[in-house]
């Protein structure tokens, strides 16, 4: 049996910037999805998972190598797309294999739990079938399926979950690991709130569009914003990371992305001793952020469990994608 794990991510700074080519900072955190994978006797692939599809599927192996994979859910299908492609490039699926999904990372909450599940599902497949390998292939099998679950994804998602720690990213230049440790908890604060990203990416450029000059120096401010942050990370200061998140988020406010329920999360984790707190991800609910020291995450996370979230405490992970052979 192959079992591989890929870690959820969060934006520290840049969510939305980075659709007009602007800087952005995400960061693997140690909420982890796994993939366990094994050979059958069948002609099945057969997939359960512990996220949204209760009840095992068994896809026809056949069907998969031919692309008939339409009429399943949407939890299921970008899993099969991902499957074809790997045969179509990497080892034909000559033999039935058992797949179970288990993940820790809230659904819907900005912090790719699908692309997580994604990169640990390609590298336990390709691990599977003794297939050589680097991280690159892992997250072009995984963009697969990111790509026909989220339109036309930025790449973020997979690229950090695969290679964990920090990553500077740009649209036109891609993306730079940051070698710096950071240690400090990550506080995370989920909303009961659903929302779309495509809808909010879709609502900030309408509102740049109708006010350009304005939007351009926003924009710009928040690249001046991440250049500070890169020197508050290298030189270990946070509480100067912390003032830089509460600007962000001022920034990210503006653009009409926070909700009253993200708000109270954030002046809360703020009031009871966060250096710093944002929304991260798209906005419209999902999550926030807040940093802190030691001493003082059990009150941050009882405000936020007080005022409506779920309190959820992470930290960095310097490790992406994992994958390891064990007995059944």
């Amino acid at each position: 049996m192959v079992v591989a794990s890929a870690p959820a991510k969060v934006i520290l700074f840049g969510e939305h910037f980075v659709v007009e080519d602007k800087f952005a900072i995400a960061a693997a955190i140690n909420l982890r999805a796994k993939v366990f994978a094994d050979f059958n006797d069948s002609n099945f692939i057969s997939i359960s998972s512990d996220i949204n599809s209760p009840n095992t599927i068994k896809i026809p192996i056949n069907m998969i190598i031919s692309g008939d994979i339409h009429g399943y859910s949407p939890s299921i299908t970008p899993l099969l797309l991902i499957l074809h492609e790997f045969s179509f490039k990497h080892h034909l699926l000559d033999r039935g294999v058992d797949i179970s999904i288990k993940s820790e990372i809230p659904m819907g909450a900005g912090l790719g739990s699908s692309a997580a599940v994604f990169v640990a599902f390609s590298a336990a497949i390709l691990k599977l079938y003794n297939v050589k390998f680097n991280l690159y292939d892992v997250i072009e099998l995984a963009s697969k399926g990111e790509s026909l679950a989220h339109g036309k994804p930025s790449g973020i998602d997979a690229t950090i979950s695969a290679f964990g720690g920090i990553l500077l990213y740009r649209r036109s230049q891609g993306f730079n690991r940051l070698n710096v440790k950071f240690n400090a908890p990550i506080i995370l604060g989920i909303t009961p709130e659903h929302r779309s990203t495509a809808d909010m990416v879709n609502k900030v450029l309408k509102l740049k569009y109708k006010y350009p000059s304005i939007f351009n120096l926003i924009y710009d401010a928040n690249d001046k914003i991440v250049e500070e942050a890169i020197n508050a990370l290298i030189s270990s200061d946070i509480n100067r990371l912390g003032e830089l998140l509460n600007i962000s988020h001022g920034l990210l406010s503006s653009l009409g992305i926070s909700t009253l329920n993200l708000e109270r999360l954030i002046y809360a984790a703020r009031n009871a001793g966060a250096y710093g707190a944002k929304v991260t991800g798209a906005g419209g609910g999902g999550a926030i952020i807040a940093i802190s020291n030691e001493s003082t995450v059990s009150s941050i996370l009882k405000a936020i469990n007080d005022n409506g979230g779920k309190a959820i405490i992470s930290y960095i992970s310097d490790y992406g994608v994992n994958v390891d052979e064990c007995s059944n």
